[in-house]
């Protein structure tokens, strides 16, 4: 999801996460405090691409030509103050973590049972909150070392494994926004068929999303993304909303309800996974705070609400359709209602696709494009890259029909390594074994290892149902229409 973040200015409420276009692709050397004139002369990099923009100046954001504007709320490392109350910051961190990825829980749960699928969202979730706190406090290390300029997971990365780092990190984070993208067209897909009653085919539902997405993705300013954004979180939150309530009106079947069954752990801890994905978002979202101190009780507490929620999501999903319980959820709704609520979610997914797009544009098109091929000298060359991209997200919808599926999938194997592996490997190289608590490297090396095997584990084993038909699905839908 898109983050609001709330300017000092007039224009109020829309300020989002914005990913600044760099002006070159080189990637900068070491920075330590001091160097002005390296920092002065310096161009944006891909990782800009995943910042979030610096409330405290102003429409500038980081980079800023205005002098003034670049030194005030400097801190001694050369880190900006942010301006973010703590209300405003936790619903900055609410609305990065709520999204589609809660409509696969309840179909999860019911593959492995709601208590163990309520147990498995919170280890999930604590492991992930941990990693997450790794990242700042690496940072702060760094900073205290005399390095700046750390202003996201992408510089984290170049400063703890050079260059090489930085591009594992983007690389990584272009492919978990470019899946999180593509599942919202499944989504979408999935949802007007059960509008239309199967009357509409998935390549047109899907086809059809190309042409407005293609001039929406074309939008270099995402400041211009704005009011789209807040439509999107609208709509999402009333959506979501009304789930929960037919939950309640819809429980008219009589199967049994299982508490665990171990042969859906690795699915349903994969969504778990892909639901609480945030973890590109943290270093921005703790450097917009205006007590930085205070972040880190600020997530823990922010992220145990989100978790009850998700908890409380899936489990009365899962008992309020039992066995036929769909993924996405929105496919089991019934009623007069139910359309209006399907629709609703798939205008808060659709406006949602550009803004998620919205840096891996920009950084493929710095890969792959030279300078001349690029806005402002030539337009043509970047509006069909960024058309193309689109179009390559669209097919893949059409060739992975299943919402659940793709959600194991990215979940197990993208979200693992950027959410569980690559923070305890930076905390292990930040400090170094003599640096550490025992418990502490202990703790990084069960997650590292954890990490790799179940995303193998998991990667494996989401391709493999990705090869099998969907007849059970299928039979599944046309019930809950034919009810």
């Amino acid at each position: 999801m898109a983050t609001l973040l709330k300017d000092e200015s007039t224009n109020g409420f829309v300020d989002m996460l914005v990913p600044t276009s760099p002006l070159v692709t080189t990637h900068a050397p070491r920075r330590f405090a001091g160097d002005d004139d390296l920092l002065e002369g310096e161009s944006r990099k891909i990782s800009d691409h995943f910042e979030m923009e610096d409330t405290a100046h102003g429409d500038g954001g980081y980079g800023s030509d205005d002098s003034d504007d670049s030194t005030r709320g400097s801190g001694a490392h050369g880190m900006a103050h942010g301006t973010a109350t703590r209300g405003q910051v936790a619903v900055n961190i609410f609305i990065s973590f709520v999204g589609a990825g809660l409509l696969g829980l309840p179909y999860a749960f019911s593959r492995s049972g709601w208590l163990l699928g309520t147990l498995s969202l919170f280890l999930v979730s604590a492991g992930n909150v941990y990693a997450m706190l790794l990242l700042v406090k690496c940072r702060k290390k760094l900073e205290r070392d005399g390095y700046i300029g750390i202003k996201g997971y992408g510089d984290l990365g170049r400063e703890v494994m050079g260059p090489r780092g930085e591009v594992l990190v983007n690389v990584c984070l272009v492919v978990s926004q470019a899946g999180f993208a593509t599942a919202y067209l499944i989504f979408i897909a999935a949802n007007v068929q059960s509008i239309t009653s199967g009357k509409a085919g998935r390549a047109l539902i899907i086809y059809a999303c190309v042409p407005i997405l293609a001039m929406l993705v074309q939008f270099r300013d995402m400041k211009k993304l704005s009011p789209f954004s807040l439509v999107a979180d609208v709509a999402n939150l009333m959506g979501l909303s009304c789930v929960i309530f037919q939950d309640f009106e819809y429980y008219t079947h009589s199967d049994s309800i299982k508490a665990v069954d171990f042969t859906g752990v690795v699915y349903v801890i994969s969504v778990c996974i892909y639901s609480l994905e945030g973890v590109g978002l943290i270093l921005p979202l703790e450097s917009s705070c205006a007590n930085r101190e205070g972040f880190p009780k600020l997530l823990k507490q922010v992220i145990l609400g989100i978790t009850l929620l998700m908890a409380f999501f899936g489990t009365c999903g899962y008992i309020a359709f039992g066995d036929v319980t769909i993924s996405p959820i929105s496919l089991n709704l019934q009623g007069e209602s139910a359309a209006f609520v399907q629709m609703a979610l798939c205008l808060a997914i659709y406006l949602t696709y550009p803004i998620m797009m919205f840096p891996v544009s920009d950084v493929l098109e710095n890969l792959f494009l030279s300078d001349a091929r690029k806005p402002p000298r030539s337009y043509c060359p970047s509006r069909t890259f960024r058309l193309t991209i689109v179009l390559m997200t669209a097919t893949i919808a059409y060739t992975i029909p299943n919402f659940g599926k793709f959600l194991e999938l990215v979940g197990a194997s993208i979200c693992t390594l950027l959410g569980f592996i690559l923070p305890c490997m930076f905390h292990i190289k930040v400090f170094g074994r003599s640096g550490m608590k025992i418990w502490e490297y202990f703790l990084d090396v069960c997650i590292m290892i954890f990490g790799v095997f179940f995303g193998a584990l998991g990667t494996v084993e989401a391709v493999m149902k990705l090869m099998e038909d969907d007849e059970v699905v299928t039979e599944m839908s046309k019930e809950m229409l034919e009810l």
